[in-house]
Order: structure tokens, then C-alpha cells, then sequence
């Protein structure tokens, strides 16, 4: 029986390929099957946070009001009970 390993690695070059872990094989012939992922790039919580909310005005979101999360707060702890 044969097993599959699915890790995610980097292209380094035409013929290397660099694991993000080590296979829990000790060497051997194998088949590889390259899938190419999106580039991340990591953004500060700022950036991130700025890029946000641009993206929820241009679709119209309106956040909260104080008073509508007081009153939903309000509304919610009224509904456990005693």
C-alpha cells in the first residue's frame, strides 16, 4: 500500500523544491504533483484593518451605533432569564 503526503513547499528552482516539513519517508523514488497557491503577503493590523474598512464602504456597510449595540446587549441579556 502506498502513502500520499500533501505538504506545501517553495520552487526554488527549475528542479528544487524546499518542504515547509519533513516527510516521514527516508528517501526513495517518488511522484510529485505541483499545485501553485497564491503569494501571501502578510499586511500590519493596521494595513489590514485600513483595507477593511475601505472594502465595507464601498459596499455600503454602516456599522453599529453605540446605542444599537447597548440595545442589542441590552435585549440579549434580558432574553437568558433568572
Amino acid at each position: 500500500m502506498t502513502n500520499a503526503y500533501i505538504v506545501s513547499g517553495t520552487l526554488t528552482d527549475a528542479n528544487t523544491v524546499k518542504l515547509d516539513e519533513p516527510l516521514p519517508v527516508s528517501g526513495g523514488k517518488v511522484r510529485v504533483i505541483f499545485e501553485a497557491t497564491p503569494s501571501v503577503t502578510k499586511q500590519s493590523l493596521q494595513d489590514y484593518l485600513t483595507d477593511l474598512r475601505k472594502r465595507q464602504a464601498a459596499r455600503g456597510h454602516v456599522p453599529m451605533s453605540v446605542e444599537e449595540i447597548e440595545a442589542q446587549m441590552k435585549a440579549e441579556r434580558e432574553s437568558w432569564g433568572e
